[in-house]
């Protein structure tokens, strides 16, 4: 499976890459300096996309100055060995996921809260705001970690399984689900009936495929990117989690860049955020189609039974006013209006 490849590739990579990490070097009398980014995403999808956009941003924008070398589709680090190496300083950007980030901090469990966005563009208004900005003012506090920016994959997350068609909640029982080591993430697949079994993102399709876990609550372009639809049967479009990506960069390398150098970073993440918020959802039925393409079947859940998803999850929100701050779930619903 090329899925299989691109993970022995990643072995391979760790132990040699990175060598240069934030290297600069002199080239016709001039310094330039290289950023080395990692991400997961597979090329034509959103994210993906997106990551192309800040290179070429930045790069435009620095007349050369500074260049960006991307190692996309896993093939350098998943979600948390990619924090792991910037807090390691062997690497200048990663891509993480809001749920995989909970090894590391508390900061992004709200958008693990089942049903707190209403939809992509509600998200999108409030990380374009205030909110987004004090995002960033904290994680350089809270995670010495310098937030560029955040990407959409372009839709809610949704339940999909290998086994059968799920049409409430009800219907999982028995199964074993994938979960990210976010507590919020496992109360919820358990509040669905399901087993909540963490497992790191890379290990996902193998774990699928061997019957270790039968499903997963994910988005259609996670599900495309790691190839799962080649083992997931089923998809219920629950929706209700807006699970995002954040771009972060290591603070030592921003520190490092000359004050014009960190404001084109700067202006280039700007830039590629809003090419994402407006590019990310126009992909969401050509990422569903692929899945349907590939043998998938999808089911929507009429009115009643949609209602029993969301009644039956947001019950879990009682269960973490001491790990997510009140007043920022208040906020971020007021900011959505």
């Amino acid at each position: 499976m090329k899925k299989q490849l691109l993970l022995a590739l990643s072995a391979l990579l760790l132990i040699v890459a990175l060598a240069g990490c934030g290297a600069s070097s002199g080239a016709g009398g001039s310094d330039s300096t290289e950023i080395v980014l990692s991400h997961t995403a597979a090329p034509g999808t959103p994210i993906y996309l997106t990551y192309e956009k800040f290179k070429e941003e930045v790069e435009e924008r620095s007349e050369g100055e500074v260049t960006v070398r991307i190692h996309h589709s896993a093939t350098l680090a998943g979600d948390t060995q990619g924090v792991e190496m910037l807090k390691s300083n062997t690497l200048d950007v990663a891509s993480a996921a809001t749920n995989n980030m909970a090894p590391f901090t508390d900061l992004f469990l709200v958008f693990d809260l089942p049903y707190m966005f209403e939809d992509v563009y509600a998200t999108h208004k409030v990380l374009s705001g205030e909110i987004g900005q004090e995002f960033r003012e904290k994680t350089r506090e809270d995670l010495d970690l310098e937030l560029l920016f955040f990407l959409d994959p372009g839709t809610h997350r949704h339940v999909m399984n290998t086994e059968r068609e799920v049409k409430v909640p009800d219907d999982l029982k028995g199964l074993r689900f994938r979960s990210a080591e976010s507590p919020i993430e496992m109360a919820y697949v358990e509040s669905l009936g399901a087993i909540a079994t963490p497992i790191t993102w890379v290990e996902v399709y193998s774990a699928l495929e061997q019957g270790v876990v039968n499903g997963l609550v994910q988005q259609p372009h996670w599900a495309v990117t790691a190839n799962l639809h080649e083992v997931i049967r089923h998809v219920t479009e629950t929706g209700g989690i807006h699970a995002l990506h954040i771009a972060f960069m290591n603070p030592r390398t921003f520190d490092g860049l000359t004050e014009e150098q960190q404001q084109i970073v700067r202006d280039a993440a700007l830039a590629a955020q809003e090419f994402n918020f407006e590019q990310s959802p126009e992909f969401a039925d050509e990422l569903k189609q692929e899945m349907i393409d590939e043998g998938v079947t999808f089911y929507t859940p009429t009115e009643e039974e949609q209602q029993l998803w969301v009644e039956t999850s947001v019950k879990i929100w009682d269960q973490f006013t001491d790990k997510v701050d009140q007043d920022l779930i208040e906020r971020i619903q007021a900011a959505q209006q």
